[in-house]
């Protein structure tokens, strides 16, 4: 049992004998493909003799895509986020400063 901010939670207990339902999605998603829909996989979990969750599936598929995360992902109307600036900092201080940055940019939108 864990305790979790004065709640007492059952710990779920790991299946021994049963399938590994991570692995079985992921079965799911070679033989189906990456984008097949949820209820499919499902289907293919159960005939394998196991139950999972939608949530599970969406989960796994979000990280074997590689689905960029919050921290460094661009927002919506394009403003920069602070990973952005980190990164626009490291590039400055490799070509000689903020002012030089600026003059290499200002070159490359020319070019183009």
């Amino acid at each position: 049992m864990i305790l979790l901010k004065g709640f007492a939670v059952a710990k779920k207990a790991r299946s021994k004998d049963g399938p590994n339902k991570a692995q079985l999605i992921r079965d799911a998603f070679k033989k189906l493909g990456i984008d097949a829909a949820a209820k499919d996989v499902q289907s293919f979990a159960e005939s394998q003799g196991a139950s999972v969750a939608a949530a599970q599936i969406s989960n796994l598929r979000t990280k074997l895509k590689g689905a960029p995360t919050s921290k460094g992902a661009k927002t919506k109307n394009g403003a920069l986020t602070a990973e952005d600036l980190v990164q626009a900092r490291h590039m400055a201080d490799k070509v000689g400063g903020v002012a030089r940055a600026k003059e290499l940019l200002d070159i490359l939108a020319k070019l183009q």
